[in-house]
């Protein structure tokens, strides 16, 4: 995406809310399938005109749903959503994410069925509670404290130093947001006596970022790479203002992927982490050509292999990046599979060489062989491969005599 404006990246704000509806028992079977009661419509803040209900079919929507309740959740705009209904305010069924692309109704045929309802009815009624949680778009200014407007007058006191660059703070606020630095500045420390810290794990950049969105200025030409960068300074800080933790994944994209799934591992996100898992799972051919990826870490790539297709073994994910152009991760991961060649190993090894066309790992199945080919000829499975592929491995073995 390169270098994306403030009025291009997506800002998120998760919004919630809550409702009730008393249903009456009576209605279980006063009304007919299809028949239904709804709450009244409920406007969504900061969502530009975004209102919601609830609506409850006690017979149930549907013939095939009869002697069950249904249950739905329905909306006027496009909007991303997570809500549960309970009943009595107890859970009943997990909650449910949903992304609603025009708006319109989702939820649950068979909520409950009327025999197991009727126990919970209290002077014959029950109350059905939605909790919803509601992802907006909003503008950064919305996701910032605007602390900047009420400390203007107070001279900063403190310095975080980057190389030969300095941001200034005052020592109370950055108290007040980081219990990292409220412990560094409440003792007796280097820092706390001389009025700075060395921050050495982040570029200028990257903290000046993170301290202006804490005092709420309002961020300029900022990309995905530095609001996943403020994210990283928050976690190791332990900031509590930055509430930006939705807009990584509302902004991936193939050029993003890689900075975004990278700080989920990092940082430990795993719903970000599953969420990027699914995301190259659909989206593979286009991030693998991508600089960023590349640039990524073997280690790390097979282990997005492993999570995103479910494959097991070392050999997995080895056929898979052969198979889908990850060309960048084979040979670093290959030396592990060198290093622990053994007569357990051997025929896998020689099977994904010769598959996958690896000619200086087949030398090495050639050398191995030389060297243990009595015990190998006892093994079942040696005589199990492809008899060309035995011919090739006995002629590696040959020519590296």
């Amino acid at each position: 995406m390169g270098v994306s404006s403030v009025l291009q990246m997506k800002a998120v704000k998760t919004v919630h809310d809550t409702v009730t509806l008393t249903l009456n028992e009576a209605d279980l079977t006063g009304k007919k399938v299809g028949e239904y009661i709804r709450t009244p419509l409920r406007k969504v803040a900061c969502s530009d005109g975004l209102e919601w209900s609830i609506s409850c079919h006690p017979a149930g929507r549907m013939p095939e749903s009869a002697n069950h309740i249904s249950l739905l959740f329905n909306v006027t705009k496009t909007v991303s959503t997570r809500f549960e209904f309970k009943i009595n305010g107890l859970s009943f069924l997990p909650p449910k994410c949903h992304y609603f692309s025009h708006g319109g109704g989702h939820g649950f045929a068979k909520f409950a069925s009327h025999e197991e309802l009727r126990p919970l009815f209290t002077d014959g009624q029950l109350a059905i509670i939605c909790e919803v949680a509601f992802d907006i778009s909003v503008p950064f200014s919305f996701l910032a404290t605007p602390t900047v407007r009420l400390s203007d007058h107070v001279p900063t006191d403190f310095e975080l130093v980057v190389g030969l660059d300095r941001v200034k703070v005052h020592k109370g606020y950055i108290s007040l947001i980081s219990p990292v630095f409220h412990a560094m500045l409440s003792h007796d420390t280097a820092e706390a006596k001389s009025g700075k810290v060395d921050i050495k794990d982040f570029d200028f950049e990257t903290v000046k970022a993170a301290i202006n969105f804490c005092y709420g200025r309002e961020p300029e030409n900022l990309c995905v790479d530095t609001i996943v960068g403020i994210l990283r300074f928050a976690d190791k800080y332990d900031v509590v203002t930055v509430e930006l933790s939705k807009i990584p994944l509302a902004n991936i994209s193939p050029e993003t992927f890689a900075t975004v799934a990278h700080y989920a591992y990092d940082c430990s996100k795993h719903d970000l982490f599953n969420a990027c898992c699914k995301y190259f799972k659909e989206h593979e051919a286009e991030i693998v050509t991508t600089e960023k990826f590349t640039a990524l870490t073997p280690n790390f790539v097979a282990h997005l292999l492993k999570e995103a297709f479910h494959v097991k073994t070392p050999y997995d994910v080895l056929r898979h990046a052969y198979a889908n152009g990850i060309g960048f991760i084979l040979e670093p991961l290959e030396q592990f599979v060198i290093e622990k060649i053994s007569l357990d190993t051997f025929c896998t090894v020689v099977t994904y060489a010769w598959e996958c066309s690896r000619d200086d790992l087949k030398n090495v199945c050639g050398k191995f062989f030389n060297d243990n080919q009595a015990e190998i000829r006892k093994m079942k499975e040696f005589y199990d491969l492809p008899p060309n592929v035995v011919y090739e491995m006995l002629k590696k073995g040959y020519d590296v005599l």
